[in-house]
């Protein structure tokens, strides 16, 4: 959960929520531009010296239980993307050469901008 260790240490990076991998590619790549809306929450929490005194960003809710996960995405009920597709199971796909994201709404636009 330390990224700061993280990105000191492993060239590739893997982001797992609810025992998925949601996120994974170069780890500067994922460090500086979440793909996946679960990422970018973990990242906007993260206390840095450029923003002292800014309140840190939460990700709302709970987490899921393991024991009765549906096969939508875990992480839709404390998404703010989420949408009706949601609801199904997401593959696995490439959505930027060498990063691949398991979600039907990546935030590609923000990494492009």
């Amino acid at each position: 959960h330390d990224l700061a260790v993280v990105s000191s240490l492993a060239d590739r990076v893997a982001v797992m929520y609810a025992g998925r991998v949601v996120e994974q590619g170069l780890t500067a790549d994922v460090v500086s531009r979440p793909l996946h809306p679960y990422t970018h929450g973990r990242i906007g929490s993260v206390p840095s010296h450029n923003k002292r005194g800014t309140p840190l960003r939460q990700i709302p809710g709970m987490t899921p239980s393991l024991l009765g996960l549906d096969a939508g995405c875990p992480f839709r009920t404390r998404c703010f993307h989420a949408a009706e597709a949601c609801r199904e199971e997401q593959p696995d796909r490439e959505v930027l050469p060498g990063r691949r994201v398991r979600c039907c709404r990546p935030l590609v636009s923000e990494v492009a901008a």
